[in-house]
């Protein structure tokens, strides 16, 4: 089989800020737990640059990358939402739109979503990737005392943010971790929390990432039942659900009182984790180009991509 050739695109000035970083990564081959923080922070160099380096790693002689700010004919061009744009030209090539927690939308030749539920809509599902370096949950704990909250502050609701509500969780014997930065040490939390201060229509597309990588730190979940998070649940085990601040507090109390049930949960996280662990989706990717390349790139015209993508953009105005 030939070597399937990927060509990821991004915008000038990622490509300045990233691009011979990037490349020196894949020269090295390296392994995606080495993937810099500053690659995973936004989700188009998560959906983009962190796959060319996960595929790189996994498959690295099966594959050809490349990457730059066009896209190119004869290869797979692999592009965010946010770069599907008259920009790039993609009507010069095949496309594999990531739509992340964008709109719906047309034109590109395929769509990966990072929802389960979207692929009613011809999309095609494959994991969020795992947050690369992650650090597990202290083994020597044998306590129940941080509650933690990974993630950008403009999405967490306030009053889970504000002194009232961690002098509530002091009085309980629980302290609030809030990182806004570094999303990988879990080493000194014991449950992690999954809140946003807005349940419209933007709620729906987020991915069931914080669930997932709360397995992988070996910690136990409490959110308000997320749409991705709820389509992915197949045991009570899996996380435990809260709507205010007492459900919150109370919920955790009775992990904090019931030490097996906490360690239950993390043992059924373990089991759970493999479904979306770094070697499974990068295994769905693979899956997903090779039968791209052997079905062949030009099953649609340059004037058709174009046509497609233009009838798109009138549209996009009117899309949620």
């Amino acid at each position: 089989m030939k070597r399937v050739k990927i060509h990821v695109i991004c915008r000038k000035n990622a490509m300045d800020k990233y691009g011979r970083n990037v490349q020196s990564l894949l020269n090295a081959r390296i392994h995606p737990d080495e993937i810099p923080q500053t690659l995973c922070m936004s989700g188009c160099t998560v959906w983009t640059f962190q796959t060319l380096i996960n595929l790189n790693h996994y498959y690295g002689d099966e594959i050809e990358c490349s990457f730059g700010t066009e896209c190119l004919p004869g290869r797979i061009n692999l592009l965010h939402y946010d770069d599907f744009s008259p920009r790039v030209k993609p009507w010069r090539g095949l496309t594999v739109v990531c739509r992340a927690d964008r709109p719906y939308f047309f034109g590109a030749d395929y769509v990966v979503e990072q929802i389960k539920s979207a692929e009613k809509n011809g999309g095609i599902f494959i994991s969020h990737w795992p947050q690369p370096g992650l650090k597990p949950r202290d083994k020597a704990r044998c306590s129940i005392t941080t509650i933690g909250y990974f993630g950008r502050m403009d999405s967490f609701p306030p009053e889970l943010a504000s002194d009232a509500f961690k002098e509530k969780l002091a009085a309980h014997g629980l302290s609030l971790k809030v990182e806004l930065n570094d999303w990988t040490d879990y080493q000194n939390v014991d449950i992690v929390l999954c809140f946003r201060k807005y349940h419209d229509h933007r709620l729906s597309r987020k991915p069931a990432s914080k669930l997932i990588n709360t397995w992988l730190a070996g910690c136990v979940l409490i959110c308000d039942d997320e749409p991705a998070i709820k389509a992915i649940k197949n045991s009570p085990l899996d996380y435990l659900v809260a709507h205010s601040q007492d459900d919150i507090i109370e919920t955790a109390m009775m992990l904090k009182n019931n030490p097996v049930l906490y360690q239950d949960m993390v043992e059924h996280g373990k089991q759970r984790v493999r479904e979306y662990a770094r070697e499974t989706v990068a295994k769905n990717w693979m899956v997903l180009l090779e039968h791209i390349w052997e079905e062949g790139l030009n099953r649609r015209s340059t004037t058709m991509r174009a046509l497609a993508f233009f009838l798109w953009k009138l549209t996009k105005p009117f899309m949620k």
